[in-house]
């Protein structure tokens, strides 16, 4: 993904520009300490998902929403990855933003970040890895995997990278010398369809994705076999950084749990991919931020 890196220049002196400049979209990682005020923009990290363009209008609604329920503005900072948010919550140069279950849990353990909700979707409010392989492949159970290829999407903490290492180490397996190779992708569509088509023996992947692609295509159903399935993880964590300030916080839970029962809210929802906003537990992020800690993943 491509970090936006342009930044829309204000007219000293001009009325119009500095009320521009008050919704402007900030696209870069540095110039955030000139909004350190309690009262200025509450910057809202986001990590880039399929274009600039398009990850900001997904969640422009949702900014322009929260911007009129708190009564401050917020601003959508695009990032390349959640680590970026976190470094920028660090700094004091993020008050918020969307981070992965993996990155929340480190957010969490670390003292960086709070949660304060998650999204849901069609009554569920969590996301799962499957290990799959080909139904061809002889592969019955996990330990018959050994030895093969896999795959992974080497961007996805949780499915990609925590889920396996779970896997075998609760089965007693060194990950690490248990398959033949190991390769990653950028997506989990491609793990599916490099499993498909034989260019690796098994891998790992968003269950969503792999439910939309059977639903799509009758060869992933029919060719393919789910052979574990990870712990649920929290989805869609919005969590705002250690020392935000607490009415800030409280006017942005407020608005965000309440959105369901806001027509004037639907358009932002639906953006985002979400029905409502849920609130979110600290005891699952402390949980699986032991889990990570339990495998040296950091």
């Amino acid at each position: 993904m491509e970090e936006g890196s342009v930044r829309r220049k204000i007219g000293r002196g001009s009325v119009r520009a500095a009320a521009i400049f008050a919704t402007v979209l900030v696209l870069t990682l540095a110039g955030g300490a000139a909004f350190a005020a309690d009262q200025g923009p509450v910057r809202f990290g986001v990590t880039i998902s399929e274009s600039a363009e398009i990850t900001a209008k997904k969640y422009q609604p949702l900014m322009d929403y929260l911007s009129k329920k708190v009564g401050r503005p917020f601003e959508v900072r695009l990032v390349k990855s959640y680590d970026d948010i976190l470094s920028l919550m660090k700094s004091g140069e993020a008050d918020a933003g969307v981070l992965g279950s993996i990155a929340g849990s480190e957010a969490f353990i670390q003292g960086l970040a709070t949660p304060v909700v998650r999204t849901k979707k069609g009554g569920v409010s969590t996301y799962r890895g499957y290990l799959i392989a080909r139904k061809d492949g002889g592969a019955k159970k996990v330990e018959d995997l050994k030895g093969k290829t896999f795959d992974s999407n080497g961007g996805s903490a949780s499915v990609g990278k925590f889920f396996p290492r779970k896997l075998l180490k609760d089965k007693k397996l060194d990950f690490d010398t248990f398959f033949s190779s190991m390769t990653s992708s950028t997506k989990h569509d491609i793990v599916v369809y490099k499993v498909l088509n034989r260019q690796a023996d098994c891998g790992t992947v968003k269950d969503s994705v792999f439910e939309k692609l059977a639903k799509s295509d009758e060869r992933v159903k029919k060719e393919l076999v789910i052979l574990a399935t990870s712990q649920p993880f929290p989805d869609g964590n919005v969590m705002f950084r250690k020392g935000a300030p607490a009415d800030l916080v409280k006017a942005a839970r407020k608005a965000l749990l309440g959105m369901d029962k806001d027509a004037e809210a639907n358009p932002a929802l639906e953006a985002v991919g979400a029905d409502r906003f849920i609130p979110s537990s600290a005891k699952e992020y402390e949980q699986l931020g032991k889990m990570i800690r339990g495998l040296g993943m950091k």
